[in-house]
């Protein structure tokens, strides 16, 4: 039995690398080289995919290049590594094969730690602007890029969100939450004071609508950032704090409010998150409103733009301390009357 899952997996590892190899074929044969003269240069690009411009982000590319062995000899003479650049810039990103009988190279479209800030102006606004079009090109690590052999194509059309069942499901999941949250909050007690008091509800806690809005905000961040890259690990370490700034404010509002104190009935949605027990819009939950709204809007604009989450710095995370703080302060005496 063990011997026939052992052949199955290797089956299964020839066939994917027979697929590998057929895909990587068929793009040399799509190259479209140009003449080359007597300098090193780019002659042709082409990608895997039936469309030989277009590309996805971790797909392979082929670039031909004219005298490639002068310039691996260039390379090793140096000490350095050939790269793929992109749009000029050096993205660090050595190929993964090298063919002296064709004259090509192989790259993967790679996006790292070290070229993050090249691939931010072609993944910006991924689910808006489906598309970028890129230059590529290859030269020696540290060095300037192969100009382009006349009449050679160095342009790829990038494709910023690959759809397939995967990616379809996981803006699914992603929309489900997004529902049960509406659904729960109107329908349920999760984001208000507390349970209803003699049939009469209670109005939404600011405490756990804040909870809620980093939660829901955190996990479409992540899911987008992760269809887009496949980045695993996109959470930054200001962000744990910024979650744990709300859930303890949550937790600090629970234990300083009795079940049978606090206001009964709601005014809407809008004015249960700024006005206190007493009907009057309060400043200090105007305040923790008002910063809530801006960092989520820059947690966007970062998500969306440049598909990371932003780092907020110890100011700005003292900052939703300092109104998480002021907001429960102002509890205790309402307590205490």
């Amino acid at each position: 039995m063990r011997v026939r899952l052992v052949c199955l997996i290797l089956a299964l590892i020839v066939l994917a690398s027979c697929a590998d190899s057929d895909q990587l074929g068929a793009a040399r044969r799509r190259l479209h080289n140009a003449p080359c003269g007597s300098s090193q240069a780019v002659a042709g690009v082409a990608g895997v995919n039936e469309d030989p411009r277009q590309v996805y982000l971790g797909d392979w590319v082929v670039i031909s290049v004219c005298h490639l062995d002068a310039l691996l000899h260039e390379a090793e003479s140096q000490q350095q590594s050939i790269t793929l650049f992109i749009e000029g810039l050096d993205s660090g990103v050595e190929p993964s094969g090298v063919d002296l009988e064709t004259g090509t190279l192989t790259f993967i479209l790679d996006r790292n730690e070290k070229n993050k800030g090249i691939w931010r102006q072609f993944l910006y606004n991924p689910l808006f602007d489906p598309y970028a079009t890129m230059r590529v090109s290859v030269g020696i690590h540290g060095g300037r890029p192969l100009p382009r052999a006349d009449g050679a194509n160095m342009s790829l059309r990038l494709k910023k969100l690959y759809v397939d069942w995967g990616i379809a499901l996981g803006l699914a999941l992603l929309l489900g939450v997004a529902i049960a949250l509406i659904v729960y909050a109107r329908k349920s007690d999760m984001l208000r004071d507390g349970p209803p008091v003699d049939g009469v509800r209670r109005p939404y806690s600011l405490a756990r609508v804040q909870m809620a809005f980093w939660f829901f905000l955190l996990v479409a961040g992540y899911v987008v950032i992760w269809l887009v890259t496949s980045e695993q690990d996109s959470i930054a370490p200001s962000l744990l704090g910024l979650v744990g700034i709300s859930a303890a404010t949550a937790l600090a509002a629970v234990a300083v409010t009795k079940p049978s104190e606090g206001s009964l009935g709601t005014n809407g949605f809008w004015r249960d998150l700024v006005t206190d027990d007493r009907g009057v819009v309060a400043l200090d939950r105007f305040q923790v409103v008002v910063w809530t709204l801006v960092l989520g809007g820059v947690f966007l604009y970062s998500v969306l733009g440049d598909l990371t989450m932003p780092e907020f710095s110890a100011t700005m995370l003292a900052l939703m301390g300092i109104s998480s703080g002021t907001y429960i302060g102002f509890k205790l005496p309402m307590k205490s009357e």
